[in-house]
């Protein structure tokens, strides 16, 4: 089939002009299994503030070579998913997906990461592998009592993952098989499960190693990974996740630019993409402004597993707060520790909730929520996305 008439056919099957009347829009969190090992400020799944969630996707289980599936963490998945007592839970509690039913939430298995794609390329190449990596979601969706699967497969053709240019055929058919068998289960018991994939934002990448207009009407949405535009692996500092292209940022490397990218070229509709917000930040050494050069990033001020928002705001008192206004992000300086960093706040991210109203998006995703899990329990970015996605009764169109 030609690709004129693939991308028309994704149109004539979502409506174009955003969410239908009534609907929801979503607000996924990726919830990480290892963070009891190094949390102190533990967001345990009790403390989850679900009202202000439509879905968890639980991060991560991975591929083995024979196409099974394993997690990441065995002692936290342990706790959370089954309940069981360990280091951080002391007696035997609900299971996540438990809690959230409770709650109205639907929780999602996220399977890969950037540290765990590397089966991929494999499984996703042989049919009898892929069979057998869709039927061990299937086993997962069972014992868990998940509401769907999310592949983080990072990235279909990157090398140092194991990819190839075969990829780009193999991914579409890895989750048309995932697909067909949650489809088939959906079937006999009565009820949808989900299929969404998290996405790229790098034209290249999408457009050579991906088939985006064949993947589309196979995944419920496109979870569009619209964070990490820049980081310390640049020459220059820059936003990590800018709304628009700022002072010296290039029109793709921002929220705006990747929806442009999968919505007018790739004619994917609005009510099937979630664009992603971070609960962390970038940080950068030996540098005091945006765009200038820098000296890596921090590993003194801040954990070894990143600036995630809740350290960013206890720090505050070391930094100066700037605003770029094109962007529609902030920045802090800090010329007692001669750092750089760029961040969301309140601010911002009120900024992403509204575009994706605006844009009649399906959504947000959020890496990850434990990021603005405070020492007194809020969660105050989440409280504002929450707060401005759901002020929107009818989404307008576009």
């Amino acid at each position: 089939m030609k690709r004129r008439t693939l991308l028309l056919t994704i149109v004539a099957a979502c409506c174009l002009t955003g969410l239908a009347p009534g609907q929801t829009r979503e607000i996924i969190g990726y919830y990480p299994s290892w963070k009891w090992r190094t949390d102190k400020n533990l967001l345990t799944p009790e403390k989850i503030p679900f009202r202000n969630l439509t879905t968890i996707n639980y991060a991560f289980f991975f591929p083995l070579p024979d196409g099974t599936i394993v997690g990441r963490d065995s002692i936290g998945d342990a706790m959370i998913l089954q309940g069981s007592p360990g280091p951080a839970r002391d007696h035997k509690g609900s299971r996540l997906t438990d809690l959230a039913h409770r709650n109205g939430v639907k929780v999602l298995l996220s399977i890969g990461g950037w540290e765990e794609s590397g089966n991929f390329p494999l499984v996703a190449g042989d049919p009898a592998r892929r069979a057998r990596f869709a039927r061990a979601c299937i086993e997962r969706v069972v014992e868990f009592g998940f509401d769907g699967i999310d592949i983080d497969w990072e990235y279909p053709g990157f090398s140092d993952h194991n990819g190839t240019p075969a990829d780009r055929g193999n991914f579409t058919l890895l989750l048309q098989a995932v697909r067909d068998s949650l489809d088939r289960y959906g079937a006999e018991n009565g009820r949808h499960l989900l299929l969404t994939a998290a996405i790229p934002t790098d034209p290249g990448r999408t457009s050579r190693d991906m088939d985006i207009a064949r993947i589309a009407p196979i995944l419920d949405f496109l979870n569009i990974m619209t964070y990490d535009f820049y980081g310390p692996w640049d020459p220059r500092s820059n936003h990590n996740s800018p709304l628009y292209a700022g002072d010296g940022g290039d029109s793709t490397r921002c929220v705006d630019g990747a929806f442009t990218l999968f919505h007018t070229i790739y004619g994917v509709p609005p009510s099937k993409l979630t664009i992603g917000v971070p609960f962390y930040g970038q940080t950068y050494t030996h540098c005091t402004a945006l765009n200038t050069a820098h000296g890596g990033a921090d590993t003194v001020h801040f954990p070894r597993e990143g600036a995630f928002y809740w350290t960013i705001a206890q720090g505050m008192a070391n930094f100066d707060r700037f605003w770029d206004d094109r962007a529609k992000v902030p920045y802090l300086v800090s010329a007692s520790w001669n750092m750089f960093v760029s961040y969301d706040d309140e601010e911002s991210v009120r900024y992403k909730g509204e575009y994706a109203v605006e844009k009649g998006l399906n959504g947000i995703i959020i890496w990850e929520i434990s990021g603005d899990y405070m020492p007194d329990g809020r969660s105050p970015l989440l409280e504002v996305l929450s707060t401005t996605l759901r002020a929107a009764q009818s989404p307008r169109s576009h």
